[in-house]
């Protein structure tokens, strides 16, 4: 470069830095105002820093590997020093998800936010936590005070700020922040209630499938239960006896019960006609209470238990909750310590306390059950009335404002009205509207335990979503289905009455009928103490069999393969401990594949057309059935399935109309095609013929793999074709983390999730293990990793500075003992 040119470029930069001082649409470039700033005051500190509300000086030290350790004398100063941590590392995160959850997120990024903000509304998820914070003043002064207090550290930090402190994304969106308080906490614990929230959607989903097949086409494909499960793999073992009481006590027979078609007017109340005639209806609905601006994915998580009799170092917990891989993660790494309570763990970024961790004396973890906790209800409306048993009813209204319109959410005694066409309307039933969210009692409760009965009594105030709650102690283990699961009084064909859990389409909205009449009582809940095997699994699979004494005619369950993962090791490995726990936490084999590979290979016999497919079949002939990044077998079978689905029962379901059920990303997909292989190989869901759709998907799957990665059939590693993206919630690639090369598929227990979508490479995964976590109370071990970081900011080194272990299933301590302090921050009252 010449002289001159470093006097242009010199110019340049000068009136740059100008006008960036004076014109707002640049003050970002401005290095005393803009991104440099924000970039470069992110290191970690010994400090002091005045705080106003503390009645106290509060401690926190935060260790090499970033976990923020807090020490108060009383847990008002606690929780207040949390908030005012928490927003210290991640106040933009915390404020864009406050008000997504909120529905006012249009304020900050305008109308491309707008259809979420009014889904949040359609739900109820602002005015639910408008009712649980008044609620929980009035009932609970001393959990709310501490939501207070959460509160008013968050804004205590927010008020230390000028606009050059602020974090980068502000001065990207030129926003300032908000004033944060207890109904933002609620809302967002509300928010990731409801992506946890089984039933609705499915009801409507399974709808659509039946009015456009038959029952017995729609059962092979989207069964009661999962195809293969039974009751050594449910969540609760044996036939479904709880506490004593079943089916069979109510003198029905559980082979009649589940012989019934469900989906029939007197299980519903609508006829397969009324569905028919009301498929745009149900369409706008899941449309409606989409959130496509910050787009939360149907999850999957593992979890198990182990008692003292089956490990050498007494009852071992494992957990990892599969969530959105956000940039940052949702979860910030804490301990929290005053007089009486000392937990460590993780905290959902904006929600007080910890929600998935340990005291020394106990632990817990967390998966959806996914059994049905909401339903769909069909109402008949006129204007602004509807029709229930005879009469006609005025709706009440809740009314918002966005970008300076006014919007209107309409009620019926059902819930609030989220889509009309003609006269008729679809509501949503959520428990979560009709009671308060004393799931933040339930979470304080299980921070201040010190015995396994303190767990499960919190487990008594878990309310919404319901979840696996898996709890061990220093002597005892177990799961509970925790929460709120409605109940529907159903008569069945033979005249005999009993109580359900969901439906498998809308309900009739107009009587009384299929109203619920309560929830599953805490005693009957799905649970399991101490099991007699040993052990205890909960990975999306069904919570339990068929002999239940309130069925779950609404189970949209997960596929299982993952549940037969750890059954097989458990069952056959004797007795274990926390090393062995961390080796099943990295398992990358699929068992599915296990079951489909040789179902493909048979089915295409000697039929190879090229040497390219020759050399891909023996690849699948030698395969043990893992995926790793290194590996081609897994690309091989990956793309063969994807052509399996889309040549199939995607492109059959889609050319229906019905490409809105996505049928390629739903997990139990696979077990559906070993299924049909084994049993109805002539199905139409194959195309009438599976070996001639497998040896379809074989030619197109080389030829895709050929163009795309050259004919070398050796170089098709796993890893060029299945990549990991962390991604920034505004959708930002420059704030997002990847690709980077993945181990796993969607059915392996260390889960690297995709669509069986025939694109090279496949759709980033985005959805994974959040968090590995395992705990022995009794041997004082807890370990845990997870793929990120406390701080949001772009250049700290505490972004993502657990991710390279994480990506190598690696551990650190997670005791909340014997730390090495990075740093020290005194927060002075």
């Amino acid at each position: 470069m010449k002289g001159y040119d470093y006097v242009i470029i010199g110019v340049l930069v000068i009136l740059l830095l100008v006008i960036s001082t004076f014109t707002m649409s640049l003050s970002i470039l401005n290095p005393y105002l803009g991104v440099w700033y924000s970039s470069g005051n992110v290191k970690v500190l010994n400090q002091v820093v005045n705080v106003p509300g503390l009645t106290g000086n509060v401690n926190i030290y935060v260790d090499s590997n970033g976990v923020a350790h807090i020490y108060a004398s009383n847990l008002h100063d606690l929780f207040l020093a949390e908030g005012y941590y928490e927003a210290s590392q991640r106040l933009f995160q915390l404020e864009l998800f406050g008000l997504l959850s909120m529905g006012n997120l249009s304020s900050w990024v305008g109308a491309k936010a707008l259809s979420s903000d009014v889904a949040m509304h359609l739900i109820g998820i602002p005015q639910n936590a408008i009712m649980s914070a008044q609620y929980l003043k009035q009932n609970y002064p001393t959990i709310y005070s501490y939501l207070e207090a959460f509160s008013q550290g968050v804004n205590d930090y927010i008020n230390s700020l000028n606009y050059r402190d602020l974090p980068l994304e502000f001065k990207l969106l030129n926003v300032r922040p908000y004033s944060w308080s207890p109904r933002y906490s609620l809302a967002f614990g509300e928010y990731m209630a409801w992506s946890l929230t089984s039933g609705f959607n499915d009801e409507l989903e399974s709808a659509l499938l039946y009015t456009y097949f038959n029952y017995t086409e729609v059962n092979e494909i989207n069964p009661y239960y999962p195809h293969f499960v039974n009751g050594n793999l449910t969540v609760v073992p044996g036939d479904g006896t709880v506490n004593g009481y079943n089916l069979t006590d109510q003198d029905i027979s559980p082979q009649y019960l589940w012989s019934l078609n469900w989906y029939k007017s007197w299980a519903t109340g609508v006829t397969k006609d009324e569905l028919k005639a009301l498929v745009p209806l149900m369409k706008y609905a899941i449309l409606n209470v989409s959130d496509p601006f910050i787009p939360f994915p149907k999850f999957a998580s593992n979890s198990w238990i182990v008692t003292s009799n089956f490990s050498t170092q007494g009852p071992i917990l494992a957990n990892d909750p599969h969530l959105p891989l956000f940039s940052p993660s949702v979860w910030i790494p804490l301990q929290l310590v005053d007089s009486g309570m000392n937990v460590t763990g993780w905290s959902l970024v904006g929600i007080p306390g910890v929600l998935i961790g340990h005291t020394s004396y106990t632990a817990w973890g967390l998966t959806t059950p996914e059994g049905s906790s909401s339903n769909a209800y069909i109402e008949m409306i006129n204007g602004t009335q509807y029709y229930y048993n005879g009469k006609w009813h005025q709706m009440t209204e809740y009314n918002y404002t966005l970008m300076g319109r006014t919007y209107t959410v309409y009620y019926t005694n059902n819930g609030p009205l989220v889509a009309k066409y003609k006269n008729y309307g679809i509501s949503i039933y959520w428990s979560a509207w009709k009671e308060p969210i004393l799931t933040v009692v339930s979470i304080f409760l299980l921070d201040n335990s010190t015995s396994f009965s303190n767990l499960i009594n919190a487990a008594r105030y878990w309310v919404v979503p319901p979840q696996n709650l898996a709890i061990v102690s220093k002597h005892h283990a177990g799961i509970i289905v925790a929460g709120l699961y409605p109940l529907i009084n159903e008569t069945l064909p033979d005249g005999r009455n009993v109580s359900v859990v969901g439906a498998r389409t809308p309900l009739n909205g107009t009587i009384s009928r299929y109203e619920p009449v309560g929830y599953i009582p805490f005693k009957y809940l799905p649970q399991t103490i101490d099991p007699e095997r040993g052990f205890a699994f909960a990975p999306n699979q069904p919570t339990v069999w068929v002999n239940y004494p309130f069925p779950f005619i609404g189970g949209y369950w997960s596929s299982g393969g993952r549940a037969e993962d750890i059954y097989h090791y458990l069952e056959y490995e004797g007795k274990v401990n926390v090393s062995d726990m961390m080796k099943l936490q990295s398992n990358v084999t699929d068992y599915w594949a296990s079951l489909l590979t040789p179902l493909i290979l048979k089915a295409i016999g000697s039929n190879v057309n090229n040497s390219a497919q020759e050399t891909a079949l023996k690849y699948l002939r030698g395969w043990n059935f893992t995926f790793y990044e290194n590996e081609v077998a897994p690309t091989i079978y990956t793309y063969i399935v994807a052509e399996m689905v889309n040549n199939s029962i995607a492109k059959i379901v889609n050319n229906t109309g019905l490409g809105i059920l996505d049928i390629a990303s739903i997990p139990y997909i696979v077990p559906d095609l070993i299924y049909i292989a084994q049993h109805d190989p002539t199905s139409p869901w194959v195309n009438g013929n599976f070996s001639g759709l497998v040896e379809q998907s074989l030619a197109k799957a080389i030829s895709l793999l050929q163009l795309n990665l050259g004919s070398n059939v050796s170089e098709w590693q796993w890893g060029k074709v299945h990549l990991l993206e962390i991604y920034n919630p505004l959708g930002l690639k420059a704030l997002s983390v990847g690709p980077i090369p993945i181990f796993g598929d969607p059915h392996t227990l260390a889960v690297g999730s995709t669509p069986y979508i025939p694109t090279v490479p496949l759709p980033y995964v985005t959805v994974g293990s959040s968090l590995r976590f395992i705990a022995s109370p009794y041997s004082s071990q807890f370990y845990g990793i997870f793929p990120g970081g406390p701080s949001e900011s772009l250049v700290s080194e505490l972004r993502e500075d657990q991710l390279p272990l994480w990506l190598s299933f690696k551990y650190i301590s997670y005791s909340g003992y014997n730390f090495n302090i990075s740093a020290r921050i005194l927060l002075e009252a």
